[in-house]
């Protein structure tokens, strides 16, 4: 196992004995541990040594004395995340001069205009039925198409690629998309719900469309991106919201009226914190908007806010959001 942070097998059984009995010379580690007197042996105490691992004291043989793993072991953690990152920063250098060398003719083809709803429809397509493991979506009206169920992403969930899908707030005053996304999620999907700042569709292919232009209507145009640096930085955007977006859950299928306080606050958090409208909530859990005011007064009573925004931080912090 630790392998991983630069230890050989050899090392690492060494190790843990010295961790159990410690200070030992090698002959004293006893049955486990490589024959004290090998080659093997030698080689693993001095590969600790030299790894800040273990320290000799004084002697004819030495003992040795295993240094804290919190201590020797995290150090070595350190050493191998800053290599990591530095072989991250490598890799970002290398893909930017890749970029930068691809012939004129070739990157011509890295991005495709397309024309038409029934042709963004098309791309949208090639993008799910391309995907292999996941697909990250970024969800927000207008649509290319009526709204209704995705028979291709149940397809995708059911062969086991990941869906993620970043919901704006718009979307969800649609009539029926809680119910709609409430299947998805019942399929595998991970739904979560914020602030959208483009409709977008990534595949690991690695593939990307979005709409050529903002339409207060419908799609009429889209983007299809294709290996680029500009495909590197929308997926950069996509982890980037997802990270500061509200998880979307859903009880028994749908999010039902509250029978208690309990689950008023269940039902209720999600949609406060995707900054949904008491118009909104309503009509989603099928309240009156004077029972979303009075459930909304109780929640910033008990988590002693002042704003909506308070409580929504204020329930993050608890834990409340994160559902079963």
């Amino acid at each position: 196992m630790l392998e991983i942070i630069g230890l050989s097998p050899e090392a690492q059984t060494l190790y843990e004995r010295l961790v159990e009995r410690s200070p030992a010379t090698l002959a004293e580690l006893g049955p486990g541990s490589p024959a004290p007197g090998s080659l093997t042996t030698l080689a693993a105490a001095a590969e600790l040594e030299e790894l800040g691992l273990i320290t000799p004291l004084p002697g004819d043989p030495p003992r040795y004395v295993a240094v804290s793993p919190g201590r020797g072991l995290d150090a070595l953690i350190r050493a191998r995340t800053q290599e990591l990152t530095a072989t991250r920063h490598r890799i970002a250098q290398l893909s930017a001069r890749f970029h930068r060398s691809v012939p004129d003719e070739d990157a011509a083809g890295l991005v495709e205009v397309v024309i038409g709803k029934d042709d963004v429809s098309r791309a949208f397509l090639r993008l799910q039925q391309g995907a292999r493991r996941q697909v990250r979506v970024f969800d927000a009206p207008p649509y290319a198409t009526p709204l209704g169920g995705n028979a291709v992403e149940f397809e995708l969930l059911g062969r086991g690629v990941e869906v993620r899908a970043l919901y704006d707030r718009r979307a969800m005053e649609v009539p029926g998309t809680l119910s709609l996304i409430a299947r998805y999620i019942a399929a595998g999907e991970q739904a979560r719900v914020g602030d959208v700042p483009v409709k977008l569709a990534l595949n690991d292919e690695p593939m990307a469309v979005m709409p050529l232009r903002h339409d207060r209507h419908v799609v009429e145009s889209a983007l299809v991106v294709r290996d680029s640096t500009l495909l590197d930085a929308l997926a950069e955007l996509f982890e980037m919201c997802w990270e500061r977006a509200v998880p979307l859950r859903v009880r028994q299928g749908r999010l039902a009226e509250a029978t208690g306080a309990a689950d008023a606050r269940r039902d209720l958090l999600p949609l406060l914190a995707a900054g949904l409208t008491d118009a909104a909530v309503a009509a989603h859990l099928g309240w009156s908007d004077r029972t979303v005011r009075r459930h909304v007064r109780a929640l910033m009573v008990q988590l002693d806010a002042r704003t909506r925004f308070q409580a929504g931080y204020q329930a993050a912090a608890r834990g409340w959001l994160a559902g079963p």
